[in-house]
């Protein structure tokens, strides 16, 4: 990233990631945040990334929180400045791994209370959704295990990854 702003380069992968994100439920500035945070190579400040981004600080603070709640944006500081700095949050991919396995434990458990009311218990698309959600349950938990295992290994990585990260809820108790 140059002092003066992005590259062309940089723009690019930027709006890609924006767009990307948009398509997945995100907001297209939070996808464009998320990019901005994977090029920059130390903290941002909330009106740094406004300003490189060309968007209100307002914008920002919105959807940097909403970012915080999902593990892929953390607050950072640097000593002696009072101003709220981020960066990308490399556990975060262990932790969106975890949301979706859980996901698929409560879409797992409605389908199976589902099939214990009597009027639903021969639903055949029901069963196969139970078992489809142990699958997929079972395929991310393995794929999350690998990735920890793998992330742990690479040199310059955080040493320790918690074994599951924290909840939304956990996160916001311990910013209190």
């Amino acid at each position: 990233m140059r002092r003066d702003g992005l590259s062309a380069e940089e723009e690019q992968f930027i709006e890609s990631m924006g767009l990307f994100f948009e398509r997945q439920g995100v907001p297209r500035i939070g996808g464009r945040i998320l990019g901005l945070l994977l090029l920059a190579e130390k903290p941002l400040a909330l009106g740094e990334v406004a300003g490189l981004l060309r968007v209100s600080p307002a914008s920002v603070s919105t959807n940097v929180r909403q970012l915080q709640a999902s593990g892929l944006v953390d607050p950072a500081s640097i000593p002696g400045d009072r101003r709220h700095y981020y960066v990308f949050n490399s556990a975060g991919w262990d932790h969106r791994l975890e949301m979706a396995v859980t996901a698929m434990d409560v879409l797992g458990q409605l389908c199976q209370d589902a099939l214990a009311m009597p009027q639903l218990k021969e639903r055949h698309k029901l069963r196969e959704a139970v078992e489809f959600c142990g699958f997929y349950r079972q395929e991310l938990a393995g794929a999350a295990g690998r990735w920890r295992a793998r992330f742990a290994r690479k040199p310059g990585n955080q040493a320790t990854l918690p074994s599951s990260p924290p909840s939304p809820r956990q996160r916001r108790s311990a910013t209190r």
